[in-house]
C-alpha cells in the first residue's frame, strides 16, 4: 500500500510543472463552439464534460454525446487509454477561462502523446 501512495505521489509531483508550464502558455488548442458544431457526430470526435460534478448534475445543458468518464478528476491515466491518438478530443469545462481543461490537455498531449486534443472556448 505504501509503494503505491508513494507511486502516485511521485507522479503527481512530476506532473505539476506540466501543468504550470502547459496551463501558463498562450499556445494551448482551443477550439470555438461553431468548430464543435461542425465536428459533431463524426466519428473522429470524442466531447468530453470536465464540469465540477455539481455542475454537471445541475444543468439541462449538455453538449450531445459528450462523456463524462469515472474518474477525470484523478488524472488522464485512469480514462486516456480508452481512447484512440488519432481521434480529436474535445474538452468543457463550466468555467469560461477553462484552467482545469488546460491542465488536463498538457498532460493528454505531453504524457499520453495525444495531437489532436483542444479546450472548447468559453466553456
Amino acid at each position: 500500500m505504501k509503494k503505491k501512495f508513494w507511486a502516485v505521489l511521485n507522479l503527481v509531483l512530476l506532473t505539476i510543472p506540466l501543468f504550470i508550464t502547459f496551463a501558463q502558455s498562450a499556445d494551448v488548442p482551443g477550439m470555438t463552439k461553431d468548430e464543435l458544431k461542425a465536428m459533431l457526430g463524426t466519428p473522429d470526435c470524442v466531447i468530453l464534460d470536465f464540469r465540477h460534478f455539481s455542475d454537471y448534475t445541475s444543468s439541462d445543458l449538455k453538449i450531445k454525446g459528450a462523456i463524462r468518464e469515472v474518474g477525470m478528476g484523478w488524472g488522464t491515466g485512469s480514462w486516456a487509454g480508452h481512447y484512440s491518438k488519432d481521434k480529436t478530443l474535445v474538452l468543457y469545462c463550466s468555467s469560461l477561462n477553462e484552467k482545469i481543461c488546460i491542465g488536463v490537455v498538457g498532460e493528454l498531449i505531453e504524457v499520453h502523446g495525444f495531437t489532436k486534443v483542444y479546450v472548447l472556448k468559453g466553456g
